[in-house]
């Protein structure tokens, strides 16, 4: 029961009018400081991810306290992940809140979830090959969330 909350919790958050455009990343569960990092993440991914179905959804990106990531991970049969997964068709990307405090590993994990958007894949070199090129951009152009 408390699983189905969470979960309808979640979709109504991003159903709620927001001022974001079409296609800005929506980030559920960051502090203001991650979230102007995620948001320039996104931002500097956003041309890579302009051929994927649904270009002009948002992009989702959730973070929850470690036992509910790994609850929802299970949900997702997403078994061999640890800290971060992607649901292609939700366009979401969940990510561990246990990450939060190590700039490499975030920047590391977030770049890898949107090469799965950006390649359309599920195999993890595809992902990383284009993780590669927005972990570059993201280095020049947005601060680190973690001081």
């Amino acid at each position: 029961m408390k699983h189905a909350f969470w979960v309808c919790l979640q979709f109504l958050i991003v159903l709620l009018p927001n001022a974001a455009q079409a296609g800005d990343a929506i980030i559920i569960g960051a502090t203001p400081l991650q979230q102007r990092f995620l948001t320039c993440v996104a931002q500097i991914s956003a041309d890579d991810l302009r051929d994927t179905p649904n270009p002009n959804e948002r992009l989702t990106i959730v973070i929850l306290e470690h036992h509910k990531f790994l609850e929802t991970r299970d949900a997702f049969h997403a078994h061999k992940t640890k800290l971060a997964f992607s649901s292609l068709q939700a366009r979401r990307i969940y990510l561990s809140a246990r990450m939060l405090g190590d700039f490499d590993t975030l920047l590391r994990c977030i770049t890898h979830e949107l090469g799965h958007f950006a390649t359309q894949s599920v195999y993890e070199d595809h992902a990383e090959r284009a993780a590669d090129r927005i972990r570059l951009r993201t280095r020049q152009a947005c601060v680190s969330p973690i001081q």
